[in-house]
């Protein structure tokens, strides 16, 4: 019996990028991109890092009452990202 060793293009680059252990990476420029659009313009200006590590995002922003407002909708973030990205990249909002 012969074994068939055919898959769609999607595939063989989601197992390359997979194997490499380049995805953490992808995950963290695509939260970057999206930021904007899901936090709002006002917390984007005041943001100056978003770091993925492990699930957890890290999110520095240049304002201590904005951080304060924003450790209240860590889940709202989680959720939306997440959300976005079509499965479960961020397990935790880490506000610095």
């Amino acid at each position: 019996m012969k074994r068939r060793n055919e898959q769609s293009l999607a595939e063989a680059i989601k197992h390359l990028i997979d194997g490499a252990g380049i995805r953490e990476k992808m995950d963290e420029l695509d939260i970057a991109s999206w930021w904007d659009e899901v936090a709002g313009g006002l917390v984007a200006r005041h943001t100056t890092g978003i770091t993925l590590r492990r699930g957890k995002l890290f999110i520095r922003v240049d304002s201590a009452p904005l951080r304060q407002e924003l450790t209240y909708m860590r889940e709202t973030i989680t959720q939306r990202l997440n959300e976005r990205a079509g499965r479960d990249v961020v397990q935790e909002v880490v506000l610095l």
